[in-house]
């Protein structure tokens, strides 16, 4: 049992690894982009995997809105507001709303808010001391696409609501690099690629510079070197005699694949080993990991580093390679893990059975020395009884 235990730690380090490698597997994940504006006031930005790098100059013409709606004010928020049919369109959708009789202000907020899509409603108290309680009707999404419409001919009864506009709906106006843009929203990420942006004020303009960020790979790439130091260092451990996976061959196995993708060569480009990136074996059998000198093979020829870690055009990279490794190890079918562990445990049930077993028979020798002795306790009695017998006799 202590055994397998230690493959369930053994199995979750090397699950460690799985992560990291699947952050450097394809292209968008490996080159990490980072986006800089030239004024964080008017908007900013995040690269998303389908990034690309370059420098934008974008002048925010106007923001989106959303249109809002206000009632007339209602002297306390249990007001009736009539009866009947509340109809609203949003985006070319129609649908309707029925209150009943005796539907308050609050009510018919529940109402929106329960059953409306596309719109809420809140209650807003302006402070007077008549007439303070407005309902307020929102759009949930700004831009044109969000534009939402009342009809109110539905409700009869004193109290109906009468809506006038606090705002409208409008899209975002932008120019990028001379070219005119709209977006429904303050926060596209259709506008330009991969990237999201944060619109924050209008009549602005800012340079946004969508560049590599070479420490952000360099740090994806240490954490799959510290997530196969932690497995070595496990490993390591497990030499000692008294520990639970000396000699084990589940242990064995993973360390001779996962080694061999560490050190073996990967195809034919510039890049083929991890030493060549800043990454070599120690004597102990860790990796040691050298920031400058990744960061100088990545200046040289960034390609050939991101050829050696990516899946693409038919080539499997190591970061591919490592996942895929652990995947097949890890399988809850018919993995490494589930074939050592299922043996592990069915000579845990042979063990048990031949204990019990073994209890069981000297449980039977037991009871049959104890059958045998008061056979021979019942003799000695008997012989007792007839030698102090025939003493009497004599």
């Amino acid at each position: 049992e202590d055994r397998i235990a230690a493959q369930g730690t053994l199995k979750e380090k090397l699950l460690a690894l799985q992560p990291a490698a699947r952050d450097l597997d394809t292209a968008g994940e490996f080159l990490s982009l980072t986006s800089t504006s030239s004024n964080e006031n008017v908007l900013t930005a995040i690269a998303g995997l389908d990034a690309a790098p370059g420098v934008y100059n974008i002048t925010v013409e106007s923001l989106a809105t959303a249109r809002k709606m206000a009632s007339q004010g209602y002297d306390s928020p249990l007001a009736a507001v009539g009866s009947g049919s509340f109809t609203y369109t949003v985006g070319g959708q129609t649908e309707t709303l029925t209150l009943a009789d005796g539907t308050t202000l609050e009510g018919l907020r529940d109402a929106i808010n329960a059953g409306a899509d596309g719109i809420t409603a809140t209650i807003i108290n302006d402070g007077s001391p008549a007439g303070g309680y407005r309902l307020v009707v929102s759009a949930q999404e700004t831009g044109t696409a969000g534009d939402f419409s009342l009809d109110l001919s539905g409700l009869t009864g004193a109290g109906a609501p009468a809506f006038t506009d606090l705002s409208l709906a409008a899209d975002a106006r932008l120019t990028i690099d001379g070219l005119a843009v709209t977006a429904s929203s303050n926060n596209p990420s259709d506008v330009i690629s991969g990237l999201t942006l944060d619109l924050k004020a209008a009549g602005a303009t800012a340079t946004l510079t969508v560049e590599r960020d070479d420490q952000a790979i360099a740090d994806k790439v240490k954490t799959l070197v510290d997530a196969y130091n932690d497995l070595a260092d496990f490993a390591a451990i497990q030499r000692d005699t008294d520990s639970p996976l000396y000699r084990d061959s589940t242990l064995r196995m993973v360390r001779s694949r996962i080694d061999s993708l560490f050190t073996s060569a990967q195809g034919d480009g510039a890049v083929s080993m991890f030493a060549q990136i800043g990454v070599s074996r120690t004597r102990e059998g860790t990796l040691e990991w050298n920031e400058e000198a990744f960061k100088t093979a990545l200046g040289n020829d960034i390609g050939a580093v991101r050829d050696f870690f990516i899946q693409a055009d038919g080539v499997t990279g190591k970061g591919y390679l490592i996942d895929q490794a652990v995947a097949d190890m890890t399988n809850s079918a018919d993995g490494l893990f589930k074939i050592s562990i299922d043996s592990l445990n069915t000579r845990i049930r042979t063990a048990d059975d031949r204990i019990e077993r073994y209890e069981s028979s000297i449980e039977a020798y037991r009871e049959n020395l104890e059958r045998r002795f008061i056979a021979m306790e019942s003799m000695v009695a008997q012989l007792q009884a007839q030698g102090n017998y025939l003493n009497g006799i004599l």
